[in-house]
């Protein structure tokens, strides 16, 4: 029996797990150069195949130095990010860095409008017992 939950609640947690089906890739912009800053461009591709709102698809970039964390930006993409497409958005950090890292803010996904209807029905639904 526990087998069994424990395989259950495998199965439901990989469902809810939407960084599966996405890949952050963070480079510098190679068209900028300055002295005092560094942009980078930061890539999202969706393997699965849901759409997704850019909006609520967040990230964190770091800026390494010596395996180090010198520097941090967090930011979002615009858009619509259908199956197997890609979105970009710039990032930029204070100071010249050459080494950079980027992670999905996993407890900011959402997946498409028809999760946010789903949502507002069953919130109706719930309204609806309280009175």
């Amino acid at each position: 029996m526990k087998l069994l939950i424990c395989l259950w609640l495998a199965v439901a947690w990989s469902d809810d797990l939407p960084w599966q089906e996405l890949t952050f890739t963070i480079f510098p912009d190679p068209g900028v150069s300055s002295d005092t800053a560094t942009l980078c461009r930061v890539r999202v591709v969706n393997n699965g195949a849901r759409t997704w709102r850019g909006d609520r698809i967040r990230f964190e970039a770091l800026a390494l130095q010596g395996g180090a964390i010198v520097d941090r930006a967090r930011g979002r993409f615009g858009l619509v990010l259908g199956p197997h497409e890609t979105l970009e958005t710039v990032i930029g950090f204070v100071g010249r860095y050459e080494h950079f890292s980027v992670r999905a803010l996993s407890g900011d996904f959402d997946r498409t409008e028809s999760s946010r209807r789903e949502r507002r029905a069953t919130a109706r639904k719930r309204g609806k017992k309280k009175r």
